[in-house]
């Protein structure tokens, strides 16, 4: 029997279709905790490996996200961070899920999208009339 590839397949992608044998893909995993920061207390989620705090940003308002400036805690030994959870364990979570933004976050019902805040309205221009 002829054997016939379709475009973008390989020999090998075909030989294990054909057996049954299909690879799963693995996906890597990293080991993660969470500490406190010492200047803004934010919560902070690390790799096992690091020893700096990474650059964060401190907002000083919720209504005034345009004022962002970098925290000074940036750059800190991990070893002087609290623990966000007591004690400092790791996790170990899949680079998938670490790279996927939360469930209910949706950019649309940020603070920093809506100028007023919740329930906010434009404002209309006043028109001025003038003297002839």
């Amino acid at each position: 029997m002829a054997k016939t590839l379709r475009p973008g397949r390989t020999e090998d992608a075909a030989d294990s279709a054909a057996d049954g044998t299909d690879t799963v893909e693995t996906y890597e995993t990293y080991e993660t905790f969470r500490v406190g920061c010492p200047e803004c207390g934010r919560p902070i989620a690390l790799l096992a490996g690091e020893e700096r705090l990474p650059e964060h940003a401190h907002c000083p308002t919720r209504w005034n996200p345009f004022g962002l400036t970098v925290c000074p805690g940036t750059g800190r030994a991990v070893a002087e961070a609290t623990p966000a959870t007591g004690e400092r364990v790791a996790h170990e979570e899949d680079g998938v899920v670490l790279l996927t933004l939360p469930a209910g976050l949706d950019w649309r019902k940020q603070p920093f999208s809506h100028v007023g805040g919740p329930g906010s309205r434009p404002l209309r221009q006043q028109t001025v009339a003038r003297a002839a």
